[in-house]
């Protein structure tokens, strides 16, 4: 079980990573804002005008790998900003990353920490709502509850001044369609442009602070009344996206069969062993499916333990990864001081080469010298 602080709360999860620094631990009288979204969408930029420790990522490479919780002060108003990783990561299933967020929303919840506002940030220069952006999206309704929506603020990014039209219809068809914003916006969350860096972002900030409100998410409800995460809402919507990709998978593993017994029958053994190769890695893909969905059979007694278990593994891998490093940059160093003092060894060498080849230009210049000094002496005579 994790430690308390002087008020009897468990802290929050540390980061994996042991250049990272501990997060704050959080009391019930916290105001505690989590920022969602898809990768890219400006979650980091968001929390890194509040607080300087937020890691900002470039690209749509997520850089946001685990909850992460940082101290900010908006406006002499103190608070915690949560950022989390998004349903898109480029490096993790979306089991992993439920299993994530659930777990520090269930301590959190233990702790009676409740929620004073979610942030949801969304590229309004996306030309529509696709695969990664609506699955976002499923998740973050699942995560929340209906009840919770009067909590949530809908904030677009990344506005084009020079064609704010098309970005306004965009804004249009978000709040009009049922599936993206509208039920939402009708069950009280509101909508605001994050457009103006600090001050849009201020605006927001001050908004939430507003409200005063604390909110419990559904996931937390379920977890806590003891239902595993395959039974919470939001394990259910993860479900049925890894059925639909196994389902996937399983009918690209009956063509290649169909494929690799054509190229058996034609003996074409090129074939068969480029199809063989991709029968193996969709094997493993299919084999990986089915581990993830074993990982969702969990309560959160189960889940925490385990949360335990991957940290202290991540923890003692980058500790080893960091040892590994100093040890390299030792070797590193050592070379260089052994290849520093082999060039002073070999310029001193070639140091010492020109001064002989110096001295000896000078004796065949005295000899050649004295040679002249000889035949002159002799009167120019030849002697036959």
């Amino acid at each position: 079980m994790p430690g308390k602080n002087s008020d009897g709360i468990p802290p929050v999860p540390p980061e994996t990573s042991a250049e990272m620094p501990k997060p704050p631990a959080l009391s019930p009288d916290d105001v505690v804002i989590a920022v969602m979204g898809v990768t890219g969408a400006g979650k980091s930029t968001f929390i890194s005008l509040f607080a300087k420790d937020a890691q900002v990522g470039h690209g749509l490479q997520s850089c946001t790998a685990n909850v992460s919780i940082h101290a900010a002060t908006v406006n002499g108003q103190k608070c915690y900003l949560v950022d989390t990783p998004g349903f898109d990561d480029t490096n993790r299933p979306d089991s992993e990353i439920l299993r994530e967020v659930a777990n520090w929303l269930n301590i959190s919840h233990e702790a009676k920490i409740k929620l004073a506002g979610i942030i949801y940030l969304h590229r309004i220069s996306d030309n529509r709502l696709g695969g990664a952006a609506m699955k976002n999206l499923r998740m973050f309704k699942r995560l929340c509850g209906r009840d919770s929506l009067a909590c949530v603020v809908l904030a677009t990014t990344m506005w084009n001044k020079a064609d704010l039209l098309v970005d306004e219809q965009r804004e249009k068809e978000l709040l009009n369609r049922p599936d993206f914003w509208a039920d939402m916006v009708k069950q009280g969350s509101q909508v605001f442009r994050h457009d103006n860096g600090r001050e849009s972002a201020t605006t927001i900030m001050k908004y939430i602070f507003g409200k005063r409100h604390r909110v419990t998410l559904d996931i937390q409800k379920e977890m806590a009344s003891g239902k595993t995460l395959d039974e919470t809402g939001a394990g259910r919507e993860v479900q049925t996206d890894m059925t639909v990709l196994t389902t996937k998978h399983e009918q690209e593993m009956k063509t290649l069969r169909q494929e690799l017994q054509e190229a058996k029958d034609m003996h074409d053994s090129s074939a068969i062993a480029e199809i063989n190769q991709l029968r193996t890695e969709l094997a493993d893909k299919i084999r990986s499916d089915e581990e993830a969905r074993k990982t969702m059979q969990v309560n959160m007694e189960t889940l925490r333990a385990e949360r335990e278990q991957e940290l202290k593994r991540q923890r003692d891998e980058a500790h080893k990864r960091e040892l590994d490093h100093q040890k390299e940059m030792a070797d590193a160093k050592m070379k260089l001081l052994a290849a520093k003092h082999e060039s002073e060894a070999e310029a001193q060498k070639l140091q010492m080469k020109i001064h002989m080849a110096q001295m000896e230009a000078e004796a065949a210049k005295r000899d050649r010298e004295r040679a002249e000094r000889e035949r002159d002496s002799q009167g120019g005579c030849i002697v036959m």
